[in-house]
């Protein structure tokens, strides 16, 4: 079967973003998603909620920029380097996502350097300013090296769910074979940008929340 899920979904866990927990299953109905990966910085989920079809995983902050740990219940030490958290995740059984992969904006790893490999690569990434210009490397990076090539929206906000999204085929939705199958390419990435407002709702609710 076909799926359609967004790989790269932040929730109140991450302290940049805004999304409850208990709201994921209302939303992916909304956009149509069979479900998401829950990918909060540093902070492991060890059960989605229910009502939603989901993924676990993490966001680690590594020294040369962030990996997604996929499958992963248990936290992964931060401030590794690229190469030994992608061992790390692999140890704890995840599979290892490179995400927006070149960007200059926000810590990203530059997947020419990695001497071990990981698993897939995000080659679009919604919350991507320059995606023009990270996207063609990206999708050369998955091609050359035959990565798995991924989308996610990288929503802090609840209204940017689902915005890009990989369609998985899997026969079946639980964890494992989802896993299976982005491990194994069957995998196409979709999706769009968001909005220049989303961007700015964002910011709104960072600069409240800081005050």
């Amino acid at each position: 079967m076909r799926l359609k899920f967004d790989l790269h979904v932040h929730t109140v866990n991450s302290r940049d973003a805004f999304t409850d927990l208990d709201e994921l299953s209302s939303f992916c109905r909304v956009r149509g998603l069979n479900g998401v990966a829950i990918t909060d910085h540093n902070h492991a989920c060890p059960e989605v909620p229910g009502g939603t079809i989901g993924i676990p995983g993490i966001e680690v902050s590594s020294r040369d920029g962030h990996i997604v740990g996929l499958g992963l219940t248990s936290l992964v030490r931060r401030s590794l380097s690229a190469d030994e958290t992608i061992r790390e995740i692999h140890r704890h059984g995840g599979l290892a996502v490179i995400p927006h992969p070149y960007e200059r904006l926000r810590p990203s790893v530059n997947p020419d350097l990695l001497t071990v490999r990981p698993d897939a690569i995000e080659v679009f990434n919604a919350s991507t300013i320059l995606r023009s210009l990270t996207r063609k490397r990206a999708i050369g990076f998955a091609t050359e090296t035959g990565l798995p090539p991924i989308a996610g929206s990288d929503s802090h906000i609840p209204q940017t769910i689902g915005t890009a999204y990989t369609l998985v085929d899997s026969y079946s939705t639980e964890p494992a074979s989802l896993l299976e199958a982005i491990k194994n390419g069957h995998v196409q990435p979709m999706g769009e940008s968001i909005w220049l407002s989303q961007r700015l709702r964002k910011l709104l609710l960072q600069a409240r929340r800081s005050r």
